[in-house]
């Protein structure tokens, strides 16, 4: 990871910027207890969904468990991306870890899919945005949670929804990013910040990707002149489409979890998400180029599509059509199999775990 410091700081101010962060009862900087000899890691401050005690779903608390981890039991790898405002533009990005035996709290729950996430650490009473992300005012936690608690969190408590990117990775490639990632997610991180485009969560991904991936399908981060950070690596919105051209993701549509429809209605269709799943949409973007799906777009998003024609500069024309055809694309699906057991108990949903990976029915 590249790590970005503040060198001018104190000790004793690291000590105190550390201590409010500790304070954030959202977020825990997971710790390794012990490790077996088999290999199987014992890990602190997992955290598995959220105790519904409130009306207000900002209320809910979140649920930290020790829990018992065997990376050597993976079995598929996938990019998580969480869409938020702006639209097509705003995300977090994350790793999921299918595993073909469960990982298991010290309360007997179990979820066969790990999630590592690198995030802004923000101190109690704090929330992230980009600008403030630009400088050293969130440290670095890798939040490790059961893809339940992700599920929860996102589709349920959040109302937002979540894309899987099902890699095409060698099982050698799996294992030794989910190593990787597990290294990475256990480390000591005081003293290290997080920064919007140097140090951030999909940055934090791509090069971890970039351990077990050939040079010739690596994601660049940095511009070949000038070093400068490349959007194609900072933005988590455009991950499906990095992937898809680096070959890493071929499948033809994404997972798309939606929000959890008990507590946030379906919102209207809109003309983009209509027309770029027409056959079309994509042959009219690659024939014209990037300007003129990149102008309907600016037409209708404001700056974001500006932005996205920007990404036009590191690909062939048409990456703006691909872009929002991979985005809306996505087969939607029902969070009730991956919400946490307690969650499912409450609701009335079949406890049921889906050993085929995200989009498989439940029992199969």
């Amino acid at each position: 990871m590249k790590i970005m410091q503040a060198p001018s700081f104190t000790a004793a101010q690291l000590d105190s910027k550390w201590q409010a962060m500790a304070e954030n009862g959202m977020q825990r900087a997971a710790h390794l207890v012990k490790k077996d000899d088999d290999g199987k890691l014992h890990v602190d401050n997992v955290r598995w969904g959220f105790d519904e005690n409130s009306a207000d779903p900002k209320e809910w608390t979140p649920r930290f468990r020790d829990t018992v981890i065997d990376p050597s039991k993976v079995k598929e790898v996938y990019i998580g991306e969480e869409p938020f405002a702006p639209k097509y533009i705003g995300g977090h990005g994350y790793a999921v870890i299918e595993l073909s035996e469960p990982i298991v709290n010290a309360d007997g729950e179990k979820d066969n899919r790990l999630v590592i996430s690198m995030e802004a650490w923000t101190p109690k009473g704090e929330s992230y945005t980009a600008g403030k992300g630009m400088k050293p005012n969130f440290g670095v936690v890798f939040q490790l949670g059961s893809f339940g608690d992700r599920v929860h969190r996102i589709t349920r408590k959040e109302g937002r929804s979540i894309n899987l990117y099902k890699l095409d990775l060698t099982p050698e490639q799996k294992q030794e990013f989910t190593e990787n990632a597990l290294d990475a997610a256990l480390k000591d991180r005081k003293g290290e910040f997080y920064h919007t485009l140097k140090n951030s969560c999909w940055g934090a991904q791509v090069e971890l990707l970039n351990t077990v991936l050939p040079d010739k399908q690596h994601i660049a981060r940095w511009t070949k002149l000038f070093k400068k950070v490349k959007m194609s690596a900072v933005l988590p919105s455009v991950s499906g489409l990095v992937l898809q051209r680096k070959g890493v993701w071929n499948e033809k549509n994404a997972i798309e979890i939606v929000p959890d429809a008990r507590m946030w209605p379906a919102p209207t269709k809109t003309w983009i998400s209509t027309q770029s799943q027409k056959p079309w949409w994509g042959t009219a973007g690659r024939l014209t180029g990037a300007g003129v799906t990149g102008g309907v777009t600016g037409a209708l998003l404001g700056w974001p599509g500006a932005v996205l024609g920007g990404l036009a500069g590191f690909y062939a024309g048409g990456v703006v059509a691909d872009h929002l055809q991979i985005l809306e694309g996505g087969v939607k699906t029902s969070p009730d199999p991956y919400l946490p057991g307690f969650v499912k108990a409450k609701l009335g949903v079949a406890d049921t775990q889906l050993p085929a990976g995200p989009g498989a029915k439940p029992g199969s």
